[in-house]
């Protein structure tokens, strides 16, 4: 296993204007990990997210697979950076198998024809995300769950070293839930992947490996997921001292 870190954040400052969500955020994240990212709503979660996909200015360090993200024009087509966002939609008929071909975009030129070996590795996506049955359906008449998966599909095809998703199982049931948490886990263990997922479902992290990131702590830090560290930190979040403060 390799001993550098894939994302290496320094004195990260992000906001809205006057309104700073995240002050002086420091933190490393070991390669391949789970790091599940928590905190009250306004607390910077989303804000993490754009700032690290470049829709957000923001002051300090962002380093991926060790490369200073401001040095890199598009970090999606670099292969650095995949991201899911929280209201992922499609707002026309659209057949699953082209929905998630769609994650082979960083290898062709802009507008170019998708091969049959795109396809082929679409497909393969689908089975390994348990979908397969769904590739001719269309998108937008499937359920909330079965749209998560196909979106898990194309993500895993963009091929990138850190996967950002926000709030990936929201409005999930506990079926889909599950699923879509035991797909992350698989993602670090055997393909490699770097995962930071943001997401107030703390009762799927009990029990998975990696991290827990509390944005809503004065000075956030990785901790090592647990059941003992998630219900100190489901603690945290419902008392009164955690309520987020920001200048």
């Amino acid at each position: 296993m390799s001993h550098y870190s894939i994302l290496s954040i320094e004195n990260l400052i992000a906001g809205y204007g006057r309104r700073v969500l995240l002050r002086n955020l420091c933190f490393t994240v070991p390669e391949p990990a789970f790091v599940a990212v928590i905190g009250h709503n306004g607390c910077g979660k989303t804000t993490l997210l754009r700032a690290l996909t470049g829709q957000l200015p923001y002051e300090g360090t962002v380093t991926v697979n060790g490369q200073n993200l401001r040095t890199v024009r598009r970090p999606a087509a670099a292969g650095l950076l995949a991201h899911l966002p929280q209201r992922a939609s499609v707002e026309f008929s659209l057949p699953v198998r082209e929905l998630v071909v769609m994650g082979r975009f960083r290898h062709h030129r802009f507008l170019g024809a998708y091969s049959a070996a795109d396809y082929a590795l679409a497909d393969a996506a689908l089975v390994r995300v348990g979908a397969a049955h769904l590739a001719e359906r269309d998108f937008t008449l499937l359920s909330g769950g079965e749209q998560q998966l196909v979106w898990l599909a194309q993500l895993s095809l963009q091929d990138a070293a850190l996967c950002l998703l926000d709030e990936p199982t929201q409005q999930l049931d506990v079926y889909y839930r599950r699923r879509v948490f035991g797909l992350l886990h698989e993602w670090v263990q055997q393909e490699g992947k770097t995962v930071l997922c943001i997401t107030h479902d703390l009762d799927n992290l009990m029990h998975l490996p990696g991290y827990l990131l509390n944005l809503s702590r004065p000075a956030p830090r990785l901790q090592v997921l647990s059941p003992e560290v998630v219900a100190a930190e489901r603690a945290y979040l419902e008392s009164e001292e955690s309520l987020p403060v920001h200048t």
